[in-house]
């Protein structure tokens, strides 16, 4: 049974794109982490110019071709502790890539 779940697992990561595995290259999490800690604060993720696209994506303001509508800072920090699951305050790069892609999040309920 566990080797069976094993090999299910497998083959769903096989079978994901590339860009979901390695989601952020740099540019989103680079924008959002305006000190350059390597760790995005609430005060960062809440201060930055989030929009929310007409395709329902969640992009950064200067990463977005066609801004929408801005999201709040209540948004924001909803999205916040959505992303920072363990509550420690911050937002690594390896907890953001579990959420991004590229160029911002995909339509997600927050």
């Amino acid at each position: 049974m566990l080797r069976t779940i094993r090999l299910i697992a497998c083959s769903l990561l096989i079978s994901l794109p590339v860009g979901v595995l390695a989601a952020d290259q740099g540019g989103l999490f680079n924008k959002l982490d305006a000190d350059k800690s390597g760790s995005i604060t609430r005060e960062e993720f809440t201060s930055c110019p989030l929009v929310r696209g007409k395709d329902g994506r969640i992009q950064h303001q200067e990463l977005c071709a066609d801004p929408g509508t801005a999201l709040s800072v209540e948004e924001k920090s909803r999205l916040y502790d959505k992303i920072d699951v363990n509550r420690h305050g911050a937002i690594t790069r390896k907890k953001l890539n579990r959420f991004a892609t590229p160029d911002g999040f995909a339509p997600i309920r927050f």
